[in-house]
This record gives C-alpha cells, structure tokens and sequence, in this order.
C-alpha cells in the first residue's frame, strides 16, 4: 500500500512538471541543457601533508552578481549564468561537492562553499580572466578555509583555480569546466 503511494506522488509530481515544461519549451531546453552539463566533472588534485588525492568536483552557482555587462542585462544570476556574465566582471557565491577514489580518514566525500570575483585580463575576459576569493571547506569531518587564485581561458568555459589552506596546509588544484 505505501508503494502505490509512492508512486502515485512521483506520478503527480512528473505529470504536473510534464505540464510547466510544455507551457514554455524553451525554458525546458535550457533546464535539460543545464542538468545535462552540470553531470561533466571538474577535475580537482588535493595535497594533503601526508598523501595526495585525485578528486571529481561538481559546481552549482545559486547567487552571481554581474558588474561587467551592459544596463541591459540585469545584473544579478540565480543558478543559470552565461559565461559572459561571469568572465566580464563578477562575484558569485557557488557550492561545490567533490568524490574521492581514495578515503581521506573516513570519507570519500568532500563540500565546500565559495566567494569568488572574476576580472576580465584580455579581451574582456573572453581571452583571460583573474579569479580570486575565499572557501570554507568540509573535508573528513573537519572545516577549513581557503584562499582561492586562478585563471579563465575559452570564453570563460575552463578555470584553473589553487587554493591554499595555511592553517591546514592543504593544496588545492582544479581544472573546471564552468557551461552556466
């Protein structure tokens, strides 16, 4: 009895989202564009004082605010970001999660919140862009903050970004891939 319940919800649920999307088809297709892509890993590199560890990291931008756009782009993003509005000038607050092939202590599993700016070099950014900020970090039951350096190439689609923990000394290096 409590499977029928279930699945009935999860079809009520799926029918009246079935419904919102066939309403605007093109926000149905930036929605699928965006989970599709959002599935691509970042490739992250941790070095610990005692080991190092490879990392898959994935990245959701839920607040980014746009100073380097014109008046006709409002200037404040909530998820959706055109990498435009990022690489012309920005700050954003983004959260992360990362897996661990090997355990770090006791987990595999690693989440962090950042504030990063990004300032256009060359090109307005699209050529090469300056990002920087601050990140606390939840790894192996303990929380760290770092401080975040790094570059954006292609139109602002990859970012290599090094963070450094002092307190921890703990390295941090990212190559991402940033569609939205």
């Amino acid at each position: 009895m409590k499977q029928s319940r279930i699945i009935l919800l999860l079809f009520t649920i799926l029918s009246g989202t079935a419904r919102l999307y066939a309403q605007d088809s093109t926000e149905n297709a930036k929605l699928r564009a965006w989970l599709i892509l959002q599935a691509i890993p970042s490739l992250n590199w941790t070095v610990f004082p005692s080991q190092t560890n490879f990392a898959l990291e994935w990245r959701a931008t839920p607040v980014l605010y746009s100073f380097g756009m014109t008046k006709l782009d409002p200037p404040w993003h909530f998820l959706f970001v055109n990498p435009p509005e990022r690489f012309t000038g920005s700050v954003e607050l983004n959260v992360s999660g990362q897996i661990y092939p090997s355990s770090i202590g006791t987990t595999h599993f690693a989440w962090s919140g950042q504030l990063l700016g990004h300032l256009p070099l060359i090109e307005m950014g699209e050529y090469l862009g300056l990002n920087f900020g601050g990140a606390a970090y939840r790894l192996n039951d303990k929380y760290s903050t770092f401080a975040v350096a790094g570059l954006s190439t292609l139109f602002g689609f990859v970012h290599w970004n090094t963070k450094y923990s002092p307190k921890d000394r703990i390295w941090m290096t990212s190559l991402e891939f940033r569609f939205f």
